[in-house]
This record gives structure tokens, C-alpha cells and sequence, in this order.
């Protein structure tokens, strides 16, 4: 590639990194807003790219590749990695520059993936990041001298500060006008790294092999290939030299030889590798001051096999009750909001009926449908942007890795992996990037289990549900109680996924070992206001967004199934009639209560206009019978008889119907159905939705909704299956419909056995 054509075209630039390198906020910081996500094709691995202008030669792509600590890929997400860079994948190209994203506060564990991405022979960029972590704890590092003990550009850059984010531009633009003039020319043969010598010596005999069975390329892209044979690296680039039988012979007699010499290959490239980097770290990195450090310490208490589960437990608990303290005066704020335009949208769009006419079909379905079905679901928001927040503050300030490390133990007796918390925690915003998130997890059993698990916990759009139910019916607690309640909602979760992954883990233990678990303790660090902000926001967006399209699409549609077909004006006239007729002959008998002498007041008191039952029932009665004849109404009561022994009515059924194509339509509906039929507004406005479930009764009077009757509804919403999304990502990240339908089915099931045992057990106590 001549130095004009690389100033022409778009460069390629991919960021490579260890977990928790700082890779994705440096990324964050090249790029800004000029990103975009969507998946590799045929794998459902995220692929991020953004845009990014350089000092010479315009703009470039920079994609940001998933974490991994060694090309000698075992996950999906490292598999991805690998083959990009190797230029192994047709809808990616080779990168013309590689960006090693370095932790420069772990400098020893990041330099192994250096090494093998100096084994590319591609232009590399080192970014040593979080360089004033390093600083601080006394540890820094020698960027020139690193350069120089790796042949590359070493950039100090501080991601989340932006600094260095120049220079390192500067320095991607010079290797790719580099490497364009040099016209792509090998590196030395030879590794850095000292291997054995009759490592080397097989190495070059193999090479020499493979030269004669193929001309016209580079000898040291053989040589390559036969150090790769040796160690035995699985990349699918070798799959045609691995089933060759004379090169198969070849590599047998290498290792044969190797062996009689006491040497196995690919644990002498390893050690090999590990001695240049204690090397190299000795020369370029000034050694820590005595003593354990800060964040040691404060690890001996937060991973503490006992203290560190209290303090996550604190933690947790802490986080749900928050969601109602500080999100209340938020919430009213909206709920005032929404009132105000159901009222106030109608009139201005000239909607208004006339005096003494009821309301039309568009009235309504801008009133009931829209406003209340939306609102229903808009008016949680705040509840969900402070868990979002919340959680964003742990990952970012490292602590979700420690509760990762402490979870390990309790998952391992499981049947899960230490790896899966990370996706299981996913799942508390949305059991979709969960399951997604699996792909990290090389051992196949282990997979499965926590993507039939994740989604027990409890999602998003479980939120607006327990924050409906638990408000409405115990609001009078403090804020504190009704966060430990929602906290059960979601330990109630945990606890199914247990004993599911506990069964799981019976039927399948004999058949796959358990594998084992690394992970990287990050350095503790302040949160960075942007990277907080913008994953809040980005989370919170993507909850609107459902709102302002799917949930208000379904709105529509629940409210044209509760308000079509309309009933018959003589039929609500008779059904008012003898419920008006009922009531008086019930007031009749009733023996009248004892007065009740009161004080007289020191000054007059306008009196209260006492409402009349007679008019209540009758209205009760007929804006009941309008909801039963429709659609909506007709579908309930066919499901009825199924979950009435959940202590659920017809109109709870429909609820649950629409909360399979997404969770939060449960509050729309109750917000439609308990607006539709209403036959007028008093002077003070509509009721909440809240006290419409409190005021709602059945033909004999008893209350439709009690406490009850909401922890029933709660439990199903944390154990049942209702999200056709997940069902479909489940089925592809399985291959098939069998493990998707057995979720479905056994989830589902589970929720109806504890539910009814939950509610005849109640209801007889």
C-alpha cells in the first residue's frame, strides 16, 4: 500500500485490550458521538465503531473489539477479536493499526496480549492508560523506555480526562504513513522473547516444511504458522495445515523430539513470553512502595468471604429504597403532569363534547388510550433512571467486579460461573444484553444455565409493576419498607434461578467439569461524571424510546379492545337501573348507624357534599358492564375460570396477556381500562391509577384488588416468562426452539403453581 493510497482511503484503527482496561471509555473519548452498535454477522456479538478524525490522511474507522486477555480465543466474544485482527472475518477487514489499550497500574498482566499482538506484524499503538492511577499508588511507568523495549509508539494517555487523546491520534496517523512507506516489510524473524533453543530450532525446521509445499509467500509468515502449529493455537487460519497429513507428521515427530528434551511447547512459549515481561516491566516500571496499598485494604473488607457479602447486601438494599425516597417527588411531579394533559390535549385539538354529551371514540383514545396508557408507563421513568444510575456508579467505580469475585463461590455450588454475574446483573436492566452478555463464558453447560436463569431476574420493565403495586398498597410504609418489599421481588428471583440452575446442574454435572474462573480486580476509581451520565442516559433514552413506540402502539391497540364493540346504550340503561334498584333495596335494610355527636366547631366549616350511593353504584355498574362487552372484556372472561384461583380477575388476564409483548404494558392497560368506560370526571380530576385499583369492586362488592391479590400479581411478574423479545434471543444465541419453549413453558408454570399455592393459602389464613 503506497503512502498516497493510505491517505485516500479510510483507515481501519482497532482498539485491543484486557477487561477493564479503560478500552471502551477511550473509545468513548476518540469517537465522541460518531458511533454506532449493531452485531458482527452470524454471531451475536456487539460491534461498536465510530468515527474518528486524524491529523493527516481525514478521517478513520476505529472499531472497538471485546475484551480479552489472550488471542488463543475459548469464548464467542474472544473468537470475535481474534479473527478481526487476523483479518480472518469477510465483513471485516484486517485493521491497518491495532491500538493496545494498556492498564498502565497492571502493566505485567496487560504486556502479554502485547506480545501476541506484536506477533500480527500489523502497525501498533500502545495507549497506556490510566497512567495517574499508576502515579498515584507510586508505581509509574517509563513510557520511552516501554517504547523502546517494544519497537512501537507508547502514548500516556488518561481516558476518562481526555489527556493524550491528541498525541495518540498523532501517533496512529504516523504508523500508518509508516507502514504505507515501509510498504508493509516484516519485523524481525526472530521474537523478542527468548524461547528454548530447540524450540526455536523445530520452529524453523517446521517453517522450512511448510515453505516447500507453498511459494510466493514471506518466510516468516511460515515461520509464524509453525511456531502456531507447535503451541497449538486453534485459529481457523491453520484448519487447512492441521488436517494435512504431512504436516501433521511434521509437528508430531517436533513434539516428539521437544519431549525427549523435557520441553512442551506451549508452556515454553508462555514462559518464554512471561520472562520478556518481567523483564521489560523491571526496566520501565518503578517498583511500588512497601506495604499493602489502598485499595488492598479496602479489598480485604469488601471480598471478605462474610463482610463482603453484608456490605453487598447493604448495598443492595440501600439502592432499592432509594428508587422510592428519591424518585416520589419526581414521580408526583410527572403523575400531576399527565393528569393535567389527558385533560388538556382533548380541548386544545378541539375534542371537547359538548355540554351533556359524552365524550367521543378520538376523546377517548387520546384520554384513556394514549395519555393514560403511556403516562401509565412514563411515569416510572424515574425509578428506572436512578437504578440505571446507580448501577453505572458501582461498575464504574470497580466494585461490580469484586461483587463478581465474591458471587463466584455461591455461583459455583449452583451449577453457574463466576462469569455469569456480570450477565445475570445485566439482566437486571434488560434480560436481553444478558443473555447476550454469556458469550464471555467458554464453557458451553455453564452458558446454558445462566441464559435460562437470567431471565428470573428482574428486568426494567418489571419496575413500573412493583413500583405500581407496592406504592399503591403499601404506600403507608416508609420508603425503606417499600424498598425491602421490591428488594424481595427481586430476591425472590435470585432464589428461583438457584434452584432452577441447582436442577440443571443435577441432570448435567456428570457430563462437563466445571471450568475455572479468572477474573481482574480493576483499581478502584472516582466514577467519571460523563461515563455515569452518559449510560444513564443511554439506558434511560432506550426506555422512552420503548414507550414512545411499542408501548404506545400496544396502548392503542389495548384501548380500541376495551372500547370496541360499544354496548348498547338500553342495555347500560338496564344494567344502571338495577344496580341503582340493588343498592336502594340494600340501603333499605340496613340498619342505620348510631349518630355521631361531634364537637361543634369554634368557626363554620363549609360542609362536604356526601356522595350518593345510589348514583355510585349505578355508575360503577355501567361503566362495568361497557368494559365486559368489549373485545378486552369478552377475551378476560374466557380466561377467567383459568386464573381466578390466582385471586385474578378478567381484566388482571388481559393485563398479562399484553405484558408478553412487553412488561410494562401491564400498567398501560390498567391505566386504559380503569379510564375507558368512566362515565365523567369530578371537579377534582381523575382519580390515579392507584386509587382506581383501590376502588374497584366485583358484582358482589368485595374489592377486586387487595393486598393479597398484589403480592399474587407481583410473584408472577418475577417468575413468569412474558417477554416474546427475550424468547427470541434465547433462540438464537441456542440454535434452536427447544430450550427457548422449555423456558417458556416451565417458567410460566412455576409462576402458576406458587401463585395459586400463595393466594388459597392466603385467602384461608
Amino acid at each position: 500500500m503506497s503512502a498516497t493510497a493510505a491517505a485516500v482511503r479510510t483507515l481501519s484503527v482497532a482498539l485491543a485490550g484486557n477487561p477493564n482496561s479503560g478500552k471502551t471509555t477511550l473509545f468513548n473519548a476518540l469517537t465522541g458521538l460518531r458511533q454506532k452498535i449493531a452485531n458482527y454477522p452470524g454471531v451475536t456479538v456487539e460491534r461498536k465503531t465510530g468515527r474518528c478524525q486524524l491529523d493527516v490522511g481525514g478521517p478513520c474507522e476505529v472499531i472497538d473489539l471485546p475484551g480479552t486477555y489472550s488471542l488463543v480465543a475459548t469464548s464467542p466474544d474472544e473468537v470475535v477479536t481474534r479473527d478481526v485482527l487476523r483479518g480472518l472475518r469477510a465483513d471485516t477487514p484486517a485493521p491497518d493499526v491495532i491500538v493496545a489499550v494498556v492498564d498502565a497500574s497492571n502493566l505485567p498482566r496487560n504486556l502479554y496480549l502485547v506480545s501476541q499482538l506484536l506477533d500480527l506484524n500489523l502497525p501498533l499503538v500502545v495507549a497506556l492508560n490510566m497512567s495517574d492511577i499508576a502515579e498515584r499508588r507510586g508505581a509509574p511507568v517509563d513510557a520511552q523506555a516501554l517504547a523502546a523495549a517494544l519497537g512501537v509508539a507508547v502514548v500516556p494517555v488518561v481516558g476518562h480526562r481526555r489527556d493524550g487523546i491528541r498525541e495518540l491520534i498523532s501517533a496512529i496517523a504516523d504508523a500508518a504513513v509508516a507502514e504505507a512507506v515501509s510498504d508493509g516489510q516484516a519485523r524481525p524473524q526472530r521474537p523478542a522473547w527468548p524461547l528454548p533453543e530447540a524450540l526455536w530450532e523445530e520452529v524453523r525446521r517446521l517453517g522450512r516444511e511448510l515453505a516447500l509445499s507453498s511459494s510466493g509467500e514471506a518466510a516468516d509468515i511460515h515461520l509464524d504458522r509453525a511456531r502456531r502449529l507447535l503451541v497449538g493455537d486453534p485459529a481457523p487460519d491453520l484448519a487447512g495445515l492441521r488436517t494435512d497429513a504431512t504436516v501433521v507428521a511434521e509437528v508430531e515427530r517436533a513434539h516428539a523430539r521437544l519431549a525427549s528434551l523435557g520441553i512442551e511447547a506451549m508452556a515454553s512459549d508462555i514462559e518464554a513470553r512471561y520472562r520478556w515481561i518481567d523483564a521489560v516491566s523491571a526496566r520501565v516500571v518503578r517498583p511500588a512502595p512497601p506495604g499493602p496499598t489502598l485499595s488492598e485494604r479496602v479489598d480485604a473488607v469488601l471480598i471478605h468471604r462474610f463482610f463482603g457479602l453484608i456490605v453487598f447486601l447493604t448495598v443492595m438494599a440501600a439502592l432499592f429504597s432509594s428508587i422510592f425516597w428519591l424518585a416520589a417527588p419526581l414521580m408526583d411531579a410527572i403523575n400531576a403532569g399527565i393528569s393535567w394533559l389527558g385533560k388538556a390535549l382533548p380541548d386544545w385539538l378541539g375534542l371537547a363534547p359538548a355540554a351533556g354529551a359524552a365524550p367521543g371514540a378520538l376523546h377517548s383514545l387520546i384520554q384513556d388510550g394514549i395519555v393514560a396508557g403511556v403516562g401509565a408507563v412514563v411515569v416510572f421513568v424515574p425509578q428506572v433512571a436512578i437504578l440505571f444510575l446507580f448501577l453505572a456508579v458501582l461498575e464504574d467505580s470497580g466494585y461490580l467486579a469484586r461483587a463478581a469475585f465474591l458471587m463466584d463461590r455461591l455461583l459455583a455450588k449452583v451449577g453457574l460461573h463466576g462469569k455469569s454475574f456480570i450477565p445475570l446483573l445485566s439482566s437486571f436492566a434488560c434480560a436481553i444484553p444478558g443473555i447476550m452478555a454469556t458469550r464471555t463464558i467458554s464453557s458451553w453447560r455453564e452458558r446454558l444455565a445462566t441464559i435460562m436463569v437470567a431471565p428470573f431476574m428482574s428486568c426494567s420493565a418489571r419496575l413500573p409493576v412493583y413500583g405500581l403495586l407496592v406504592g399503591t398498597f403499601f404506600g403507608h410504609l416508609p420508603f425503606w419498607a417499600q424498598g425491602l418489599i421490591t428488594l424481595g421481588c427481586y430476591v425472590l428471583g435470585i432464589l428461583a434461578a438457584v434452584v432452577t440452575s441447582l436442577t440443571m446442574k443435577l441432570l448435567t454435572a456428570r457430563r462437563e467439569p466445571p471450568s475455572p474462573f479468572l477474573l481482574e480486580l480493576p483499581t478502584y476509581k472516582l466514577p467519571q461524571v460523563s461515563q455515569v451520565a452518559r449510560t444513564t442516559w443511554s439506558n434511560t433514552a432506550t426506555f422512552l424510546t420503548k414507550a414512545g413506540t411499542t408501548i404506545f402502539c400496544l396502548s392503542v391497540l389495548l384501548w380500541a379492545l376495551a372500547y370496541y364493540p360499544r354496548a348498547p346504550l338500553a342495555y347500560l340503561d338496564e344494567v344502571q337501573t338495577h344496580a341503582e334498584a340493588q343498592a336502594r333495596a340494600t340501603l333499605a335494610v340496613t340498619p342505620a348507624a348510631a349518630p355521631v355527636i361531634a364537637p361543634v366547631p369554634s368557626h363554620p366549616v363549609a360542609a362536604e357534599p356526601q356522595a350518593d350511593p345510589v348514583a355510585e353504584a349505578g355508575a360503577h355498574a355501567r361503566a362495568q358492564a361497557a368494559r365486559e362487552y368489549s373485545l378486552a372484556g369478552r377475551l378476560g372472561k374466557l380466561i377467567e375460570p383459568a386464573i381466578a384461583p390466582l385471586g385474578f380477575d378478567w381484566k388482571i388476564g388481559v393485563g398479562l396477556i399484553g405484558a408478553f409483548a412487553a412488561r410494562e404494558v401491564f400498567n398501560s392497560y390498567l391505566g386504559i381500562i380503569y379510564s375507558v368506560g368512566e362515565v365523567e370526571d369530578d371537579d377534582a380530576g381523575r382519580a390515579t391509577l392507584g386509587n382506581a385499583l383501590l376502588a374497584d369492586r366485583r358484582a358482589d362488592g368485595t374489592p377486586v384488588w387487595t393486598p393479597l391479590v398484589a403480592v399474587s400479581v407481583l410473584v408472577w411478574f418475577v417468575l413468569a416468562m412474558q417477554c416474546i423479545s427475550t424468547t427470541a434471543v434465547v433462540r438464537r444465541e441456542t440454535g434452536g426452539w427447544r430450550w427457548p419453549l422449555i423456558q417458556l413453558v416451565g417458567m410460566n408454570t412455576l409462576a402458576y403453581i406458587v401463585c395459586l399455592a400463595l393466594y388459597q393459602i392466603g385467602s384461608r389464613l
